[in-house]
């Protein structure tokens, strides 16, 4: 009876266990970071943090379709499209690694010191040249 019982609850804890999710688990499959691709242009569009966002403006004549946006050479997060004098304001938390781990964003209730943003980079879906498109990244004095 005793040998039941235990047996019993290990295959409880195996079943428990293995159906649970994480965040990782959900997001794996995510794209890495592009190494392959050269950063050959830089386009006039300042993205600026606003604590845990970041805002852009598309300033160019140039208009970007579907696209994964970069940040940090790390996270990314994909976008609809750039038009041309439309501005973005995404959140950090919805950039994230390969991994599934979420960008470092801050904000009131953070417990970790919130990361910088240094670079940012959008990388067009379609077509069929492969690219890297800088943007350029405004800092803020207390980073």
């Amino acid at each position: 009876m005793r040998r039941s019982i235990g047996a019993v609850a290990c295959a409880a804890v195996v079943v428990v266990a293995g159906g649970c999710k994480t965040g990782s688990d959900v997001d794996a499959g995510r794209p890495a970071y592009p190494t392959e691709i050269r950063q050959e242009v830089v386009l006039d569009v300042q993205v600026v943090r606003n604590d845990t966002e970041i805002t852009m403006t598309n300033t160019t004549a140039r208009s970007i379709g579907r696209s994964l946006l970069w940040v940090n050479g790390w996270y990314s997060r994909e976008i609809e499209g750039f038009g041309v004098g439309q501005t973005l304001t995404l959140n950090l938390y919805e950039f994230k690694d390969q991994y599934g781990t979420p960008f470092r964003g801050g904000g009131f209730f953070a417990t970790e010191r919130p990361e910088r943003v240094v670079l940012a980079q959008v990388e067009p879906l379609e077509g069929d040249s492969k690219e890297l498109i800088g943007l350029v990244v405004v800092g803020r004095s207390e980073d």
